[in-house]
């Protein structure tokens, strides 16, 4: 059975493996989008930035392999989830 250290190990994997696509997304097809570098960051500080998230994403699963459960897995794509959907509403131009 996974700890609660475990469950928000998964959460934030949900969270940084989320981020990590529009970034490299962006990134990859040129577009300039926000990081924490500026609002205006290039296309390369975007594919940087999403990559950074990506390996931590990674890193967080590989340290807590153990731990792959139903539960933990579905607490990652929950999370990742709930944070794509916040992240549409906010960059939406639908308001």
């Amino acid at each position: 059975m996974a700890t609660s250290r475990e469950y928000v190990a998964f959460a934030l994997l949900g969270l940084f493996g989320t981020n990590a696509v529009p970034h490299l997304v962006k990134g990859i097809t040129g577009q300039r989008h926000q990081t924490p570098a500026g609002e205006d960051s290039s296309a390369v500080a975007n594919v940087v930035w999403g990559s950074a998230n990506a390996a931590i994403a990674v890193g967080l699963g590989w340290r807590n392999r153990d731990a792959v459960t139903r539960g933990t897995l579905a607490t990652a794509f929950g999370t990742g989830v709930l944070f794509a959907v916040s992240l549409a509403s906010y960059w939406s131009e639908d308001e």
